[in-house]
Formats: C-alpha cells, sequence, structure tokens
C-alpha cells in the first residue's frame, strides 16, 4: 500500500519509493452527506471511484486473495523486482482458513461467469442520484453511444 503526502518526501529520501506489505486493510470514506462525493482509489490496476449513492459513510475491506506467478524478462533488474527471481513460482489462493479461500474461488467464479460487474458497478440510477450524471446528459449519451457498452469490470467495449 502507498499513499502519496507531501511528507512523503521526507520519508523516502532518494529515487526509491518505500512502501508497506499489509495481508488487509479497511478505508473508511466519511461522507459530507454531500452527493457524488467518494473516494478514487487504484484497483488490479485500474482506477476506480467509490461513492454512496445515498451520501452516506462507507468502508471498502482489501485483501490479498491470490499470488499469480509472472513472466520475467530477461532484462529484468533486481533492485526494481527485490529478487523477484529468487523466489518460487507457484499459483495460490490466500485465506486464513478453508472458508476465506473458497469465498475467493465464488468470487472468481462470479467474475468469470459476468455477475460480477453488477454488483460492482454502479446503476444508472445510483449515478443519477448521486448528482454525478444529469438526466439530460444521461439521454444525450445514451443515444450517442449506443455501440459502447461496459464489461463486467467496467472497461468501456465500442463496437466497431
Amino acid at each position: 500500500m502507498y499513499r502519496f503526502r507531501f511528507s512523503s518526501l521526507v520519508k523516502n529520501p532518494g529515487r526509491r519509493m518505500q512502501t508497506d506489505k499489509k495481508k488487509n486493510m479497511l478505508l473508511h470514506f466519511a461522507s459530507n452527506s454531500e452527493p457524488g462525493t467518494g473516494v478514487f482509489f487504484q484497483y488490479d490496476g485500474e482506477a476506480r471511484f467509490a461513492f454512496s449513492p445515498s451520501s452516506e459513510d462507507f468502508c471498502i475491506y482489501i485483501r490479498q486473495v491470490m499470488t499469480i506467478p509472472v513472466v520475467m524478462g530477461p532484462f529484468a533488474n533486481s533492485k526494481l523486482t527485490g529478487g523477484a527471481e529468487d523466489k518460487e513460482d507457484f499459483f495460490e489462493f490466500h485465506g486464513e482458513t478453508e472458508a476465506d479461500k473458497d469465498m475467493v474461488k465464488k468470487r472468481v467464479a462470479k467474475l468469470l461467469s459476468g455477475s460480477l460487474g453488477q454488483e460492482m458497478n454502479a446503476t444508472k440510477e445510483e449515478l443519477i442520484s448521486a448528482n454525478l450524471i444529469n438526466e439530460s446528459f444521461s439521454a444525450k449519451e445514451e443515444n450517442h453511444c449506443k455501440s459502447t457498452s461496459a464489461d463486467d469490470l467496467g472497461t468501456a467495449n465500442v463496437e466497431a
């Protein structure tokens, strides 16, 4: 986990940014009761914006769920990879108990079946209620972008 603050420049002298390795963490967002307020974060390399359509406080629980081996190129720099080439490579689901691991497997199955997007992505009505888009803009965009859809990860897909 790495959160950049002005004081980070003092804590991380030099060009190498130090990060904390955590098994899990809980982010809490205290809403100011103003619609559309939320928090930007990065999830699996994708930028995300989390908000509560009802402008209530919310929490996001984040934990490591998998180890996925990655192929390193011939020019990998051990200063940058932290000695990754010396570690054993294997695929693994993480969890304190078998029930935790089973929950991860079910979540991955939901992702692969296409049903996770409905849980993770806001609906048009939720975006309107949070004042992130207005109805007239939404109707105009619907007519203009009929060939654009979003997959279950929230990535835009444009038909040619």
